[in-house]
């Protein structure tokens, strides 16, 4: 594996964009590619096959609207796979953000919020509200 590509969920990156002061910001080895990031394969925290390096961070609202995105992984468990990202409450740990429906190896399919996904939006989404899904570059 080379890389993660991932757009998040496209309707939010376009409104924090079309705030006055919004922002969306890549970091960490993590680039913007059109629509999508690029998070290179690596793990800080994981160490296990299908985690990858870099964060965004999407700001809007002066602050109010504050989330980052860090080191993705694809991590197969019982009953699928899910998407896992750094907890950006507690260092070190990690949060399952997404559920994949489907995961080939490559491109996953079916990717929706779980609720500790949903909470950190605060309210917009819910558990099972789609999300953009990712592919991994071999």
């Amino acid at each position: 594996m080379t890389a993660l590509v991932w757009g998040i969920k496209a309707s939010l990156i376009d409104y924090v964009r079309g705030r006055g002061a919004g922002t969306v910001e890549a970091a960490d080895g993590a680039t913007a590619e059109g629509e999508a990031f690029r998070f290179p394969a690596g793990s800080r925290t994981t160490g296990a096959e299908g985690a990858f390096l870099g964060s965004v961070t999407l700001t809007a609202h002066g602050g109010m609207l504050r989330l980052v995105i860090a080191e993705p992984s694809i991590v197969e468990s019982p009953g699928g796979w899910r998407l896992e990202i750094a907890d950006p409450h507690e260092p070190g740990a990690r949060l399952a953000f997404a559920t994949i429906a489907a995961f080939d190896g490559e491109r996953a399919s079916g990717t929706a919020l779980t609720q500790d996904g949903a909470d950190l939006f605060f309210g917009p989404y819910e558990p099972g509200t789609p999300i953009d899904d990712p592919r991994v570059e071999r």
